[in-house]
């Protein structure tokens, strides 16, 4: 995705770059994929809970989560306590990663929890497509920029 930053043309390389999406709803779940690999991702891991999220998370090291507040599973975690895990486990996934919250109402809990685990964006569900694509392909420009090309 090309974008004009500072009055100057950029684009973004996310060749090679992984994202691991966990939302708990199927369709959401496809939607978001669908819009990273329309951003140019690589297709995403996906995973519908917290447990699986971590199963995931062993067998790859993503670039970028994006993540539901409100997960059910067989484990009991929502999105915040996953993301505790992980914040507090560098085993299981970066503790840097850049990490997409959604959630369906963002209220002064969810707005504490994610500053408390350094979340990267608190989005309202649900999120456009484009909306999502604006936003993600911003922060991987910040986070990554020995993957942006500057030009015409």
């Amino acid at each position: 995705m090309t974008r004009i930053m500072d009055g100057v043309l950029a684009s973004f390389d996310y060749e090679g770059l992984l994202a691991l999406v966990v939302e708990p709803d199927d369709d959401n779940r496809a939607l978001l994929c669908r819009a990273l690999i329309d951003l140019g991702f690589p297709p995403p891991l996906d995973a519908h809970n917290a447990a699986t999220a971590l199963y995931a998370a062993e067998e790859i090291t993503p670039d970028l989560l994006i993540l539901d507040a409100r997960l059910e599973g067989p484990d009991g975690a929502d999105g915040f306590e996953l993301l505790q895990r992980i914040r507090e486990d560098y085993t299981t996934l970066p503790a840097d990663i850049p990490v997409v919250l959604l959630a369906g109402a963002v209220n002064d809990f969810a707005v504490q929890e994610s500053k408390r685990l350094e979340v990267d964006l608190l989005l309202t569900k649900p999120v456009p497509a484009k909306r999502l694509q604006n936003r993600v392909n911003s922060l991987m420009m910040k986070r990554f920029t020995d993957r942006v090309t500057w030009g015409n």
